[in-house]
């Protein structure tokens, strides 16, 4: 399993994921850097900041305001041929079931279009017969929802499907136990605010079982010029596309 700490791309973070494999990254829109080949990274879609979870409610406007950036994103993703993301969060609607369902023919085959793997944001009230009723079928569940319902409904999840992300996961306790149920990824954006406790039980997990990457720091990022130029000229293709 391997932990995203959401957007965070400081020193002590590549150190442990070159001395670990066990970290990742999880881009929201905009916040796109690197990508560097010993951190594995995936694609968030930005609309956790439109809803509010205390009346349920979603901002649309924001949405409009983020969509842009979005693709954005994905153009960017697409466009690093060396290095795809682990898999895209097709946009939601947090907290909601139908609104999640509704929106997934709408941007699903986008991301579908642009070969990078699909992933579902799962919300309250959907269970496994709602995705395998999807078309196309995602490839991985990114358990979301309310914080309590996320947890109960965890080994639903894990039991019906072989590739599960967890969402907003920042408890050192919680990931001996995501590991053991085969969970693939986790992220949250509190592994690295500040709390020392965090921090220092991710790294300790993280280092039970490290699989070290030997290959040098900067050989394994060179690119020749004319790889620059195609890789340009790749992601505008794709912009325009989008």
């Amino acid at each position: 399993m391997i932990v995203m700490p959401a957007n965070s791309t400081g020193w002590f973070w590549h150190c442990l994921a070159r001395e670990t494999s066990r970290i990742g990254h999880l881009y929201s829109p905009g916040a796109q850097r690197g990508p560097w080949p010993w951190i594995p990274y995936a694609l968030d879609n930005g609309v956790f900041a439109c809803w509010n979870p205390v009346d349920n409610s979603f901002d649309e406007q924001r949405w409009k305001v983020i969509e842009p950036q979005w693709r954005e994103l994905l153009a960017w993703a697409s466009g690093n041929w060396q290095q795809k993301p682990l898999w895209a969060i097709v946009p939601d609607r947090p907290g909601c079931r139908y609104g999640t369902l509704q929106r997934w023919p709408i941007y699903a085959p986008l991301v579908q279009g642009l070969e990078i793997p699909l992933a579902i944001a799962v919300q309250n009230g959907m269970t496994a017969d709602d995705i395998r009723s999807l078309k196309p079928l995602p490839d991985v569940i990114a358990i979301g929802g309310t914080t309590k319902w996320k947890w109960e409904t965890l080994h639903h999840w894990t039991q019906h499907f072989p590739r599960v992300h967890v969402l907003r996961c920042n408890s050192p306790e919680k990931l001996q136990l995501l590991e053991s149920l085969g969970v693939e990824s986790c992220d949250g954006t509190g592994w690295q605010r500040g709390d020392l406790r965090q921090t220092s039980g991710l790294e300790e997990w993280a280092r039970l079982n490290p699989t070290p990457i030997a290959s040098p720091l900067w050989t394994s990022i060179r690119l020749q010029t004319d790889d620059l130029f195609v890789a340009a000229a790749r992601s505008r293709i794709k912009e325009e596309e989008i």
